[in-house]
């Protein structure tokens, strides 16, 4: 990532070669285009970067998006690719296999590897990938380099407890759900990293946000606040919501290192114990997803009171014997959970949410609120600005706002609500009412 001073110069340098097109002199027939291939062919000394030329498209790129962004320098500025770092065109599965086989064997080449991973058929003719991003991963990941095999990956333990807790999903048996149908499992466990006590685990019918926050939301409850919240780069852990909720409790969300994941080792090891000592025993045909929830629970207050071999005492005492360290969770923790929409107040004291308006306080008109809500009652959302509470809004009723003046309800009509709808229906006047006594006079006639 370049620093704010290269990307200015960067900016400047690009503005110095489109100059002649956006500087609002007028070309005449031919001048453009013999400018273009003159600025192609020279040299030049680029800002953070060992080219020394740039082409006919790069400098019609710059110029379009300087009149796009409105003449303003910053536009020229390098951007920042949101998935820098990680392999998009790869499957997580390939890129594994291949970090694999050259840590057995640093020398070997892509051909013949591609040939190997076709042999033991981890890899087929269906598999997307591109020899160049393959190339592009062993380069950024240093996978060629002398020694890469001997990565230096040391042993760490967190200080105290809910220093850090490691979450991460393993895919579980086939449960049955209300109505005799078969649906897969997930196991969302939480760890904690000092003490190895499983803090929360639950089998659930779904790996998303929501069974995240459900089995989060409990393992607070019952452990208190941790520091740190380190996970992998499911999409689960990227939901904008987690992060604002995690945000708002104090705690830092971590994502381990893309395609590495020995950094959350000791749950994974947990997740073994599971596979191995677990399931086997308590996971009978036909089984419900309550039926192995309690089996679990049962069988993690077993793992939390046993004596871990790493560390020649049970994760519970281990637990608390560092326990004023432990901040205690919020008497309010539900409602840090609930998910955060940014709206800007219209003048009518108005915002839109979820298809619905809703009506804010006074003050707030031209200003950005957060609106917090439980996606389970979408109709009850409080509103804050600046980390203060404005209360619950309700929804708009245009009847009643229809004799509301602009300092309140006009005197005639401070009455009940139900009274004012039923005003909306106006009586007929007292023309119209001879009107009709004449029609049905005629009529009778």
């Amino acid at each position: 990532m370049v620093s704010e001073a290269v990307a200015t110069d960067i900016a400047t340098f690009r503005f110095g070669i489109i100059s002649d097109f956006v500087g609002g002199a007028v070309l005449a027939r031919g001048e453009r285009g013999r400018l273009l291939v003159e600025k192609a062919a020279r040299k030049y000394k680029i800002p953070g970067s060992k080219r020394t030329r740039v082409s006919r498209a790069a400098i019609l790129l710059w110029v379009a998006v300087y009149k796009r962004g409105g003449g303003r320098l910053e536009v020229l500025k390098p951007k920042v690719r949101a998935d820098k770092g990680t392999y998009p065109g790869l499957e997580m599965g390939l890129c594994m296999a291949i970090r694999r086989m050259k840590k057995e064997e640093p020398t070997i080449t892509l051909p013949i590897m591609l040939k190997r991973l076709k042999h033991v058929k981890e890899l087929d003719q269906s598999t997307p990938f591109n020899r160049a991003s393959i190339y592009r991963f062993i380069k950024n990941e240093k996978l060629s380099e002398a020694g890469a095999a001997d990565v230096d990956r040391r042993r760490f333990e967190a200080e105290f407890p809910n220093d850090i807790w490691q979450c991460d999903v393993m895919h579980g048996p086939m449960v049955v759900i209300p109505g005799g149908a078969k649906r897969k499992s997930y196991l969302i466990a939480i760890m904690d990293d000092h003490s190895r006590l499983i803090v929360g685990a639950q089998f659930l019918l779904s790996e998303t946000y929501e069974s995240l926050r459900l089995c989060l939301r409990q393992a607070i409850e019952r452990r208190g606040l941790p520091r740190k919240f380190y996970v992998d780069n499911g999409a689960c852990y990227r939901a904008d919501a987690l992060e604002q909720t995690l945000a708002l409790l104090g705690i830092a969300l971590t994502h381990s290192r893309p395609y590495i994941p020995e950094g959350r080792g000791k749950i994974e090891r947990w997740f073994r114990t599971v596979r191995m000592n677990f399931l086997p025993v308590n996971t009978p045909e036909g089984i419900s997803l309550e039926q192995i929830q309690e089996r679990l629970a049962t069988w993690v207050d077993g793992y939390n009171t046993s004596v871990h071999s790493s560390l020649q005492t049970t994760p519970e005492k281990k637990f608390r014997a560092g326990i004023s360290c432990v901040r205690p969770a919020p008497k309010d923790l539900l409602a840090y959970f609930r998910t955060v929409e940014i709206r800007r107040v219209k003048k009518d004291r108005t915002i839109r949410l979820g298809g619905k308006i809703f009506e804010v306080p006074l003050g707030l008109m031209n200003k950005s609120v957060q609106a917090r809500f439980h996606d389970d009652t979408p109709e009850d959302v409080e509103i804050y600005y600046e980390d203060r509470s404005y209360g619950f809004v309700r929804l708009v009723d245009t009847h009643i706002n229809a004799y509301v003046s602009r300092t309140g309800l006009t005197k005639r009509h401070k009455k009940d609500p139900v009274e004012m709808r039923a005003e909306t229906q106006r009586p007929p006047r007292s023309g119209e009412l001879f009107g009709r006594r004449v029609v049905n006079e005629e009529g009778d006639a």
